[in-house]
């Protein structure tokens, strides 16, 4: 008994938790890179780059023409807008003297199109009614931020023009009254309204 007194008492049995590892094995990880790396395989040829590119041109230039809308009221003097479908490119001239014509004293801006985006109808049909018709080529907005004419500035890809379908043409329909831009996407033989 002396022995048992002693002796230092044993200490209280502990049960431990199985320990789990955090994160990932390096299979894993390898897997899950392999099947992401099939699955873009598979799924970037399908994208239409082309349609994005238009797309992003089309709200470019309903941008630049609420810009050049703002910039009549603003300075109170008329901005004259022209497409320039050769060169592609829309030109922004501040017309300080409201005669109608650009000259070397008056700031004038130069949008670029992007590569592969053309200002062409393509024989699209016409927007739906009440839309105009007209093709536009030069808009005056007014310092009421009116502009002179209502009409349609038509783009398309050059693939699809020089292929012969309109699956990427777009429309920039003007409003005279407000001078409001808004586009339209030609799909499945139909124009939908964008914006």
């Amino acid at each position: 008994m002396d022995q048992a007194r002693l002796r230092p008492p044993e200490p209280p049995l502990r049960r431990h938790a199985p320990q789990t590892e955090a994160g990932f094995s390096m299979f894993e990880m390898l897997t899950i890179i392999v099947i992401v790396g099939i699955l873009a395989a598979l799924a970037i040829p399908r994208l239409d780059w082309t349609a994005y590119r238009v797309n992003a041109e089309a709200r470019n230039m309903v941008m630049q023409l609420a810009y050049a809308q703002r910039l009549a009221v603003s300075l109170q003097h008329n901005v004259l807008v022209t497409v320039d479908v050769t060169n592609r490119h829309l030109v922004v001239d501040e017309d300080k003297n409201d005669d109608g014509l650009y000259q070397s004293s008056e700031r004038r801006r130069v949008i670029q199109l992007d590569d592969g985006v053309i200002f062409n109808r393509n024989g699209a049909p016409d927007l739906p009614a009440p839309a105009p018709t007209n093709a536009l080529t030069v808009i005056t907005y007014r310092r009421d931020g009116s502009a002179s004419t209502a009409g349609v500035i038509f783009m398309n890809s050059q693939r699809g023009v020089n292929s012969g379908n309109n699956n990427h043409a777009r429309a920039l329909e003007v409003i005279r009254a407000t001078g409001r831009a808004m586009w339209y996407s030609y799909v499945s033989g139909t124009w939908r309204r964008m914006n």
